[in-house]
């Protein structure tokens, strides 16, 4: 039995080899794996060698781990053959012959259907097509199914675009299949290409700004630094930080962002002639790059008014730290040039306390969550005291973040918090010139002095 299923297998293999001297062309729908040649990534590159777009519509079999640990193999191999004879039945009735490129089967479960760009008037076309070839060979294979068959074949679609700006095809192709399939399984929204390209636009344009927020000493009342703070386009899905980050983390663009965030950063510094201290925050993704240092230190060179001891790198919670090793090996070789860094969001979660204690960094910023009602909530007393406890051990210093009343200024006063920034004193805006920041730092100062005169510690 065994030799006559591998016999079978071999003769297929035969007709196969048969066809490997044709040209690419006549290999372009489900050439076999084993070729020594990719007839369809030569089809795309040629293609898009013009200067041209192509789309990939990449066509899922759902439940196929189910299928494969329940299914004998003939019957797998059937099936995959059903799918493959049904997708190429159906394709004239969606493209014309000489816009389909090519059409290849990625994975077990994954088919893919290269198209032309004329073949398409943009994604929402090509979004279109793609549903509708996947719910036709999803209601053909239904209508042949077998009858013994535990659970009706269903497929999911997903579509991406491949540029004419990425010069690597092979990447090209690798960075589509990865989106589109991400889509046909529901982990990215349908549209994601058209907003992965509206993100590759505005760092291109490098169409975001920078706003400020004073961070204080509450014994003096002195400015003692500036967190700077990132908004996208107005008026644009991605204005907010929390919209702006998730998306671009998503779409693999996170660390270009931040390197983007840290250059208009650096340049409202120098403009404005900043002294203080400067918070910039940045994931624990981009602090992992291999290019972080290299990128910062040349950024850093474009600016000589700036130095790297002025910046304070604030580690953002958005992202876990996989290996805490590495990135502290990452920090004491910013460490070295000068660089500094702080932990945001102490006492929101565990993993903030782990970061605490396994990167030691030099300044704890304490969460919102605990700072808010504080006055009124001795649980939340006893945890900034065991915080602040916490940090004078490993000599670190502290802020308050998000203050907003005046009662919570006077609990952290009382507490002796080294620090403070909120709305209470300033909300985030543009850095203004010199005589214009310092009349507002002034008010500022004012604010807090007269709050301890008249709340003594």
């Amino acid at each position: 039995m065994t030799f006559s299923f591998a016999s079978g297998e071999w003769k297929e293999r035969i007709r196969m080899l048969l066809r490997l001297p044709y040209p690419s062309r006549a290999l372009r729908f489900f050439p076999p794996e084993f070729t020594f040649r990719n007839p369809v990534l030569s089809l795309v590159k040629r293609y898009r060698s013009q200067g041209k777009s192509c789309g990939l519509i990449l066509l899922y079999l759902e439940d196929f781990h189910h299928m494969f640990s329940t299914y004998s193999e003939s019957r797998l191999c059937a099936l995959q053959g059903r799918i493959r004879q049904t997708i190429l039945e159906l394709l004239p009735s969606c493209f014309r012959d000489k816009d389909v490129i090519g059409v290849r089967q990625f994975a077990l479960d994954d088919y893919g259907i290269f198209v032309k760009e004329q073949a398409v008037c943009g994604f929402d076309e090509l979004q279109r097509k793609a549903q509708e070839l996947q719910k036709e060979v999803s209601r053909r294979l239904r209508m042949h199914a077998d009858v013994d068959a535990q659970a009706p074949v269903s497929l999911q679609s997903g579509c991406y675009i491949i540029g004419p700006d990425l010069e690597n095809t092979s990447a090209g192709i690798q960075a589509a299949y990865h989106y589109a399939r991400c889509i046909a399984t529901r982990k990215l929204p349908p549209h994601f290409c058209p907003t992965r390209e509206h993100l590759l636009d505005i760092l291109k344009q490098e169409n975001i700004f920078v706003l400020a927020q004073p961070i204080l000493n509450l014994a003096s009342g002195e400015l003692y630094g500036w967190e700077i703070l990132t908004r996208g386009p107005q008026n644009s899905p991605f204005h907010t930080p929390a919209e702006l980050f998730d998306m671009a983390y998503q779409a693999d663009l996170l660390s270009s962002f931040e390197f983007l965030v840290i250059k208009k950063a650096f340049m409202e510094i120098s403009s404005r002639a900043i002294q203080e201290q400067v918070f910039i925050n940045v994931t624990p993704v981009s602090l992992g790059h291999p290019l972080f240092l290299h990128q910062l230190l040349e950024t850093l060179k474009q600016f000589p008014a700036i130095s790297a001891s002025q910046v304070v790198l604030e580690i953002t919670e958005r992202h876990a730290i996989r290996d805490f090793q590495y990135i502290g090996a990452v920090m004491n070789a910013c460490r070295a040039h000068g660089f500094r860094f702080a932990v945001d969001d102490a006492g929101a979660g565990y993993s903030s306390l782990q970061s605490i204690s396994e990167l030691v960094p030099d300044i704890i910023k304490i969460d919102r969550s605990v700072i808010a009602e504080i006055d009124r909530m001795s649980v939340k007393q006893s945890l900034l005291k065991a915080l602040l406890h916490f940090a004078d051990n490993m000599n670190c210093q502290v802020i308050a973040e998000g203050v907003e009343r005046p009662e919570e200024l006077s609990m952290l006063c009382e507490m002796q918090v080294h620090m403070v920034q909120g709305f209470y004193f300033a909300r985030p805006q543009p850095l203004v010139p010199d005589q214009e920041r310092v009349r507002q730092l002034q008010l500022v100062k004012e604010k807090i002095v007269g709050h301890r005169h008249m709340h003594p510690a």
